[in-house]
């Protein structure tokens, strides 16, 4: 042992290429971050920012902007112009909506200004206001002026194909600048409306001259022209639906108080017509509509039909049915027998009072009695069983007895019920 020489422990060291599993929450996390980073990149929105005259109630974070009634977008910043004069508002925009923002869209603020035509924006008042973009053609831009109501259409911008509807009555309060419309949206605005006498054939007419947007008819599987020329797409789709009955119509919205605007609208029944050209442009067929003025002779109609109610007369009955019904009331004669109906129950409750204290003893008398009508008839039954000879004779007395004795059985209990009848006598046999 002593020869031998002790070894030395030696610890190997051993390194590894992976670093250990502490390390495996922080990657973990480094790449749940970069998973939400690429997704906010995929779907997140585009910024825009919308100049206003002023901020009208929009809040960061609280108001959207909507495309025909969908929520689009949100606004996430609201600050003043570096001028002063103005609002700039930022707004994110879904990507899905990327190809609408160019030039031509147009935005408005809904419920900035109380407008009678579109009654959405009397609803925005209240709950507040929205921001609503119409999609437009153009260069791509993220610049965009607003307005503080739904502006009208610009004729050469964004690109417009122009047609005639013809109205055989009066156009009432049509205006320059009124919209278009068609199954409920915006698809075009007035550019034209005046009068026109024809001297060969002597009539009048008045020629409303519209401008229909493209982009705003969704003609879908036609690609936009490259000399952005719509116009033979446009007729095409009018022609079909003209031949389904599709007529312009003069409305207002809402009804009497709203203004006067077209609507291109399916007529059921309507007669067979085309999109014809007259001196160069091409017309489409219009048809009467229910105007201010029929529906004025409508209620001056039910008005003269109110009138000639007997309404006076109906009146002047009821007033002298009132007063006869007054009269009676205030009558002496009536306080007279309402007195004497007072007093004669005053006088039937005294007498009550008076008899009811003898009404015991007399009904107990009555009980005797026929108590004692019974013993008679028991005594009389037991000699009859002693002497057969007087039975025949004696048989109906004891029938009498018994029957006496009911009687008064019965009396002396209905007056015990009944103490009043000794006054009133009796009222009747249900009793």
């Amino acid at each position: 042992m002593k020869g031998e020489r002790l070894r030395r422990t030696r610890a190997l060291v051993r390194r590894s290429a992976w670093p250990g599993w502490i390390w495996a929450v922080p990657i973990a996390a480094f790449g749940v971050v970069g998973w939400l980073g690429v997704q906010a990149l995929l779907h997140g929105g585009e910024t825009v920012t919308i100049v206003l005259d002023q901020a009208y109630g929009i809040k960061a974070d609280e108001t959207d902007v909507t495309l025909r009634g969908v929520k689009i977008g949100e606004v996430s910043k609201v600050a003043l112009d570096a001028d002063g004069k103005h609002v700039d508002v930022e707004a994110k925009i879904d990507r899905t909506r990327k190809d609408d923002l160019r030039s031509g869209t147009r935005f408005y603020v809904l419920g900035a200004k109380a407008d009678l035509s579109n009654p959405a924006s009397l609803k925005a008042l209240i709950s507040g206001p929205e921001i609503v973009m119409e999609p437009g053609l153009g260069a791509p831009t993220r610049h965009f002026t607003g307005a503080d109501r739904r502006p009208a259409l610009a004729p050469q911008h964004p690109p417009t194909v122009n047609y005639v509807v013809r109205f055989t009555g009066a156009v009432g309060g049509l205006k320059t600048g009124a919209d278009v419309e068609l199954r409920g949206f915006r698809v075009g605005t007035v550019t034209s409306v005046r009068l026109r006498y024809d001297a060969a054939s002597g009539t009048l007419s008045t020629p409303v001259e519209i401008a229909l947007e493209p982009g705003q008819l969704g003609i879908a599987g036609v690609a936009p022209p490259a000399d952005g020329n719509w116009r033979p797409s446009v007729d095409a789709m009018l022609r079909h639906l003209i031949g389904d009955g599709l007529r312009a119509r003069l409305a207002q919205d809402p009804p009497l108080v709203g203004s006067s605007k077209v609507k291109l609208d399916f007529v059921h029944g309507a007669p067979q017509a085309t999109l014809a050209e007259e001196n160069g442009v091409l017309v489409i067929p219009g048809v009467e509509s229910a105007d201010i003025d029929d529906m004025t002779a409508k209620a001056d109609q039910i008005i003269t039909r109110i009138d000639q109610l007997p309404i006076k007369e109906t009146g002047d009955k009821v007033r002298d049915t009132v007063a006869r019904i007054d009269a009676l009331v205030a009558s002496p004669r009536i306080d007279d027998s309402l007195k004497h109906i007072d007093r004669s129950l005053a006088q039937i409750d005294r007498t009550l009072a008076d008899v009811s204290p003898q009404i015991a003893p007399l009904v107990a008398q009555l009980r005797a009695t026929a108590n004692a009508a019974d013993d008679a008839a028991a005594a009389a039954s037991r000699t009859l069983n002693g002497d057969a000879t007087s039975q025949n004779n004696l048989q109906d007395v004891l029938r009498e007895l018994t029957d006496a004795a009911r009687s008064i059985r019965v009396l002396a209990d209905y007056l015990d019920r009944h103490p009043e009848a000794l006054i009133r006598g009796r009222q009747g046999a249900s009793q």
